[in-house]
This record gives C-alpha cells, sequence and structure tokens, in this order.
C-alpha cells in the first residue's frame, strides 16, 4: 500500500514509526506547506513526490490512501477532496472545526462512502482493549456509570506557553475539548455505547498569551477546561473532565467503568495494566486485582487502517461515523455550556 502523508509536524513521528513495522507499507508521498520541512523529510525518508497542498496529493494516481496530520481547521477540506477522489483515509481528530462541517461531510459520504478511520488512538491502547473485551464477556456485569478524566499540564500559567493555533477557535474549533474531551468521548463510546444527552461547562483560565517571537498577545477563545455530564442510551452516566492547565499530570486519560459485578480502571500511562474489582469474599471488600495485559491485545493501528483501505472489515476501529457522532455530541456540550440554574 503506496501512502500519502499530509502534515509533516510533531504527530507525523509517530505514524512514520506506525507505518515502519508494517512490512507490505511504503510512504509513496509527502505534503506539507514548509517547504524546508517536506525537503528534508522527503530526503531522510527517501521519498521523492513531495507536494506543498493537500488536493495534489490526494489526487497523485501512486498514491493509494492518505492519512493527514493537519491543524483541525484543513480537516473538512481534506475529507471531502478524498471522498471526492474516492481516496481512503486516516484522519486526524477531532473530526471537524464544526458540526455544520460534519453534517455536510456526512452527506458526502452516504453518497460515496470511502475508507476511512479516524485517528482515536487510544482505541489501541492494549489495556483499553482488554477492558473493552472483559465488558463484552460481561466481567463486570451491566454498567452503571463511567468517570473519564484527560488531564495534561503544558497550557497552565507557570509554563508559558505561547499563543498557538490550538488557542484559536477559527482553528481548532474548540481548546481541551476537541484536543482531549473527543478522546474521552470515543473512550466512553468505545466501552458503553451511544449517548443520549450532555451537559456541562466550559473555562478559559489563560484569556492570552504571548505570540512566538513577538512582545505582542494574542487572544484565546477556546476552553482550558471542560467538564460534563453524560447519560448514555443503556441508562449508564458518564462524568467527564479534561484540562490542559492540570500541574503534574503530562498525559493522563484514565477511565474507571463501574458495573453491577464489579469495576475496571485503565490508564494510558500504564498501557499494559488493568485493574480489575471482583465480587467479594466472604465479609471483605471487592477484591483487586492488577492484571497484565495478554500480548494479543497490542494492534497496530495503522495496520488496521491499511485493512480498512484494502476493503476489509475491521472490527472496532474507529470510523468515519464515529468520528461525526463525536463531534455531535461536542457540539451539543458547547450549546450547553454556562446554561446551569444558579443557586441563591
Amino acid at each position: 500500500m503506496r501512502v500519502g502523508l499530509i502534515g509533516l509536524g510533531g504527530m507525523a513521528n509517530h505514524h512514520i514509526r506506525l507505518l515502519s513495522e508494517i512490512e507490505d507499507a511504503e510512504i509513496a508521498a509527502l505534503c506539507d506547506v514548509n517547504t524546508g520541512v517536506l525537503k528534508a523529510t522527503g530526503e531522510r525518508l527517501n521519498v521523492k513526490a513531495l507536494y506543498d497542498n493537500y488536493a495534489s496529493i490526494v489526487q497523485d494516481p501512486n498514491v493509494d490512501c492518505i492519512i493527514s496530520i493537519v491543524p483541525n481547521k484543513f480537516h473538512a477540506e481534506v475529507i471531502a477532496l478524498c471522498i471526492e477522489h474516492r481516496k481512503p483515509l486516516m484522519t486526524e481528530k477531532p473530526f471537524t472545526v464544526t458540526f455544520e462541517e460534519a453534517v455536510d461531510l456526512e452527506k458526502r459520504y452516504r453518497a460515496a462512502p470511502i475508507p476511512c478511520m479516524v485517528g482515536f488512538s487510544y482505541r489501541y491502547i492494549p489495556a483499553f482493549r482488554y477492558a473493552k473485551h472483559m465488558i463484552e464477556q460481561g466481567e463486570i456485569g451491566e454498567i452503571r456509570h463511567l468517570s473519564l478524566n484527560y488531564l495534561q499540564q503544558w497550557g497552565a500559567e507557570m509554563f508559558e506557553t505561547p499563543y498557538s493555533w490550538r488557542f484559536s477557535k477559527e482553528m481548532s474549533g474548540s481548546g481541551a475539548l476537541g484536543d482531549l474531551g473527543s478522546h474521552m468521548i470515543d473512550t466512553a463510546r468505545f466501552f458503553a455505547g451511544e449517548f443520549a444527552s450532555v451537559t456541562g461547562v466550559t473555562r478559559t483560565f489563560v484569556p492570552e498569551r504571548k505570540l512566538p517571537g513577538m512582545n505582542e498577545m494574542g487572544a484565546v477563545d477556546v476552553d482550558d477546561l471542560s467538564a460534563f455530564v453524560a447519560q448514555l442510551k443503556n441508562g449508564a452516566v458518564g462524568v467527564f473532565a479534561t484540562s490542559r492547565n492540570a500541574v503534574g499530570f503530562g498525559n493522563h486519560l484514565q477511565a474507571t467503568v463501574f458495573g453491577t459485578k464489579g469495576t475496571i480502571e485503565v490508564n494510558c500511562e500504564r498501557p499494559n495494566e488493568l485493574k480489575h474489582w471482583g465480587p467479594r469474599e466472604g465479609e471483605i471488600d471487592a477484591n483487586l486485582s492488577v492484571i497484565g495485559v495478554p500480548q494479543t491485545y497490542d494492534r497496530n493501528q495503522l495496520a488496521d487502517f491499511l485493512r480498512m483501505a484494502r476493503g476489509e472489515e475491521v472490527a472496532g476501529a474507529p470510523t468515519f461515523m464515529d468520528g461525526y457522532y463525536n463531534q455531535r455530541i461536542m457540539d451539543r456540550l458547547l450549546k450547553t455550556a454556562g446554561n446551569a440554574a444558579a443557586i441563591d
């Protein structure tokens, strides 16, 4: 499979590494607006087909499929181009900047569907995959509620993080919600199914940040924190919190699923470990087991994408419609944020 890679920023290295582990994958073309980075990466990977616009790489007949790692603002354009030119696509999350964009893409997709994976990478953490298996096997019984936290520290004032596209609503759609919260939403759907309702709050703690290389400040118009409660269609309740201002936390996505027969907890920072609280014995509390995840649950996400690109069905892979539903949930959340009843 000849892969075209759009966007050569930091995340590109992760995808390049995953592709290097797949025997029948070849990076056939690269695309980036930074021509210096484009040329240097082409030389490093020995790739000759270099493009500075994504329309050209999508239309390249020597490219079988596309992996897109561009800022959120450009997700919808790349998806639309791939649908138009019948090119299988792996696109990063969040799906789009606005739900209106997602609605337009969903109409295009239903008229002319293509293999499409959305980059909800935590479905590929071994512990998360094993947790899903245990839930499906009835190990914790019927799910009653879930608690999910995704916490990072890099946006806190003490780090003096400069302004970037991630702090712009035009470029990113939302802040911590789209960046991190979209993963929490997908994880909850992965474990427990569809959402029925959602309500929450958002906060911007740092209203402006220094523009890189300048003495001027840029206004921040996205959330630093998002917290919300959801009711799922199976009756379970989910409690969620995400922040890019959580001092002391590097990349902490933790999910706890509470059932009628037990509880499961996983954390992306411990990818091969799962905590399971099982049945009581006698008068003691529920037993805690720390389980090592079997190696069979370790899967390469891009290997699954290439299988999808060939037309295979891949169980559990995050699809176009997973991206669409995720965006719809975030849209409803942002519309309800700030509508809480005041307490006198």
